[in-house]
């Protein structure tokens, strides 16, 4: 076993490592700075904060699972098949979803669910991205990174819709007599 084949286990331990941060704080989070929010972001904050009324604790997890389960879909896939390129992409997109809480953070000028678990695992995966440039040519880690982050933007999309729709479902089935 090499070592690309160790690292690459890393990838859902830190997803989900850093993703229980979002899941434990999002939802009382938002709900505890949406003035700070529509006075400090007002175009913004019009636009996204009605998405996360709808949004509960529950229906979060449900989105994370579902982005863990593609994660480790792919972790497996790519040490059966000794194919890291895929791996390498989503990687390092995940890598730039770390940075981009850190810059939230710094826009926001306060706490944001994800900045703790952020700041740990990005050493991490500065760390691990510069094992995987040593097995990999550079044209391959940008490519794949650009079809990364392609692939985590439209996935964010399909989850943000299925974690509304899993809410709502939820509240019926909350409500449903037994």
């Amino acid at each position: 076993m090499n070592n690309i084949q160790v690292i690459i286990w890393l990838f859902p331990i830190l997803f989900i490592f850093h993703d229980f941060e979002e899941i434990i704080f999002m939802q009382v989070w938002i709900s505890k700075n949406k003035r700070y929010l529509c006075e400090r972001f007002p175009a913004l904050s019009k636009n996204l904060l009605p998405h996360f009324d709808n949004i509960t604790t529950a229906s979060f997890a449900f989105g994370v699972a579902e982005e863990f389960i593609l994660i480790s879909i792919i972790t497996v896939i790519s040490y059966m098949m000794n194919w890291y390129s895929l791996w390498i992409g989503l990687f390092i997109a995940f890598t730039l979803h770390l940075l981009i809480h850190c810059f939230q953070t710094l826009i926001v000028r306060k706490y944001v669910p994800a900045i703790v678990t952020s700041v740990i695992c990005l050493p991490i995966c500065i760390y691990i991205i510069k094992q995987i440039i040593k097995v990999s040519t550079l044209n391959t880690v940008i490519l794949y990174s650009i079809f990364g982050f392609i692939i985590m933007v439209i996935n964010l999309g399909i989850i943000h819709k299925g974690m509304s729709i899993f809410s709502k479902w939820l509240a019926r089935y909350e409500h449903q007599s037994q």
